[in-house]
């Protein structure tokens, strides 16, 4: 399962802990304030803002010469955070609001722990799921040819991105070149395009139209593929192993420099 799914909200499992964190200090918030506490909720704001800009810096900075001077630097579509810095701008945030609600500091650290004391046991799951590298599903597909075949009949190669995709979808059109391009910088990887629900004719024209060059482009009409892996939102990007089993995933649009953080653990740069 690669995300925790809510109605129309689906989520990468590992935000989850973060989420909890916040949730559990702004509840404990709440309920000091109503008790004639100091309000640490102020605190609280300039901390997340500081957590969120410090992330997506560093994962800027990670990856400068992906982005260059362009204004993909403030697309956060692509999922780029980097937690170290998100970290770093959490403690830089909270200390920036120490200073204009001085007051309201020891309240901070109180919500904080209380928050910690909601995330940490959400964590520990998360992180026992993580560990766990499942076999990648055994879901018949077809190829644009009518034949039926498995997601690894070629064989796994070290690597293989497979993505699920759609031509109605707004953000996978946009990954599309991203992907291909993809195929050129990293040659020992495989890449597998997997499609959900659409006709073959339909495919084929929208490739055209796109003067996209595909690897390997698979047909899953019913999108058991997509259920299999426990995910409801397109595009969903999963990485499997010479073993064939999944070892990372990435919900959402991907950018260069998305897609490179997400094979970085896996490959040689």
């Amino acid at each position: 399962m690669t995300t925790f799914t809510l109605g129309p909200l689906a989520l990468p499992w590992m935000a989850i802990p973060w989420l909890a964190l916040l949730l559990g200090a702004w509840l404990t918030t709440v309920w000091r304030r109503r008790r004639g506490r100091a309000d640490a909720e102020p605190l609280l704001w300039w901390l997340l803002i500081g957590a969120l800009v410090g992330a997506r810096l560093a994962f800027v900075a990670r990856y400068w010469d992906q982005y260059g001077l362009s204004g993909s630097l403030l697309d956060i579509r692509d999922g780029g955070w980097w937690w170290p810095g998100g970290v770093a701008g959490a403690v830089v945030g909270a200390a920036l609001g120490w200073l204009r609600h001085r007051q309201a500091g020891g309240e901070l650290l109180r919500t904080l722990t209380a928050g910690a004391v909601v995330a940490v046991p959400v964590l520990a799951v998360v992180m026992a799921f993580s560990g766990v590298r499942p076999p990648a599903p055994d879901v018949a597909l077809r190829d644009l040819q009518g034949r039926t075949v498995s997601l690894l009949d070629d064989g796994p190669a070290t690597l293989t991105v497979v993505n699920l995709w759609a031509s109605w979808c707004p953000p996978c059109r946009r990954e599309m070149p991203v992907l291909q391009r993809g195929q050129q910088h990293y040659p020992e990887v495989d890449f597998v395009y997997v499609n959900q629900g659409e006709s073959d004719s339909r495919i084929r024209a929208y490739l055209t139209e796109q003067s996209l060059r595909l690897q390997r482009v698979l047909v899953d009409p019913h999108s058991d593929l997509l259920r299999a892996l426990g995910s409801s939102a397109l595009p969903t990007t999963v990485l499997i192993d010479a073993d064939g089993r999944l070892v990372g995933s990435h919900v959402g649009p991907l950018s260069d420099a998305s897609l490179r953080h997400l094979l970085a653990p896996y490959i040689k740069e």
